[in-house]
């Protein structure tokens, strides 16, 4: 008979998964100055509420619990704001009124960023 999983062990189950987590949002950070570097040279604003709202939706439909959907609505709205926030240190996107809401934070002077 196989001994039960010790605390330890589930440790460590966790922390795998949060090392692929972090891979992951690294990965999808990268893809999101590219998006910046595109709305950059496009000259398009750094937010885009009907994508963001896309996002957010497409993320709770998918979701299979245990998270519920207020989780899963904060946890993607600090992943665009941090996508975002990274553009701006980038100088990636064009400013325009829409910036700093929703928690970005404000670009140094003239940079902006889109997630």
């Amino acid at each position: 008979m196989a001994d039960p999983m010790k605390i330890s062990d589930w440790r460590r189950k966790i922390d795998a998964i949060d090392t692929a987590l972090l891979h992951l949002l690294n990965l999808r950070a990268e893809l999101a100055l590219e998006v910046g570097r595109m709305k950059q040279e496009e000259g398009v604003k750094l937010r885009a509420p009907v994508r963001e709202q896309e996002i957010l939706s497409r993320m709770k439909e998918l979701n299979p619990g245990p998270l519920d959907s207020e989780a899963v609505d904060r946890v993607y709205q600090l992943i665009l704001n941090e996508s975002i926030r990274l553009q701006e240190l980038h100088g990636c996107g064009a400013p325009g009124p829409a910036e700093g809401k929703q928690g970005a934070s404000r670009p140094e002077q003239g940079k902006a960023g889109r997630a």
